[in-house]
């Protein structure tokens, strides 16, 4: 049997949106480095230097799309309203490719300005397409800027407490290593992304 369309709850567009755009903060970071002194520089940086509006822009939103992120996502670690007690019974990491990432930071450092349009709109439209690509490989959580967090994906099986006969599996992140136990833990579904930490977070 072929299903064409997944069966799975996804995760949130805005949710996706705002993991990508974060993933991709040292890339913009990169580009505002790059932008400092630039031909098509108009806003005074520092002394004599100059750097563009899109350079700004860029970073910006990538700045503040990082901390919302960073910030929900801790926050969603310690939430208990709506999770369950479980005992992890297997525990796998995933393994990202962090080429899909780190190549744009590549081309960040030796392929792009924001001296033209036809630039800065080729590099919406290669963000564009790189999105929609992770999006359905559903790999937005393999975002490398979760590692700085300290927040890794693992593929866990699991029981739930009081219900020892049934056996079940999801991806879910964990902020630090997941292992399996006999101790039980938190699992709360939150935007199409679940979360495991210790009972004892706050």
């Amino acid at each position: 049997m072929i299903i064409k369309t997944s069966q799975e709850i996804g995760i949130k567009l805005w949710v996706e949106l705002l993991i990508f755009i974060s993933s991709y903060y040292p890339l913009f970071l990169i580009l505002f480095i790059r932008d400092i002194g630039s031909d098509s520089a108009t806003i005074p940086f520092g002394f004599d230097s100059y750097i563009s509006y899109w350079a700004v822009g860029g970073l910006l939103i990538s700045s503040i799309c990082t901390l919302v992120t960073a910030f929900i996502m801790r926050k969603l670690f310690s939430e208990a309203q709506g999770s369950v007690e479980i005992i992890l019974t297997e525990v796998t990491p995933v393994r990202g490719d962090m080429l899909n990432y780190t190549l744009p930071f590549l081309i960040g450092l030796f392929a792009f300005d924001y001296k033209t349009l036809q630039s800065i709109a080729s590099l919406f439209v290669f963000l564009l397409f790189m999105f929609a690509f992770t999006r359905k490989e559903k790999i937005i959580v393999l975002n490398p800027m979760f590692l700085l967090l300290g927040i890794r994906l693992f593929e866990i099986k699991y029981r739930k407490v009081g219900q020892p006969n049934g056996l079940h599996a999801k991806t879910a992140l964990c902020m630090g290593i997941a292992k399996a136990s006999t101790t039980r833990v938190r699992l709360l579904e939150n935007s199409g992304i679940n979360f495991i930490s210790t009972l004892g977070n706050r």
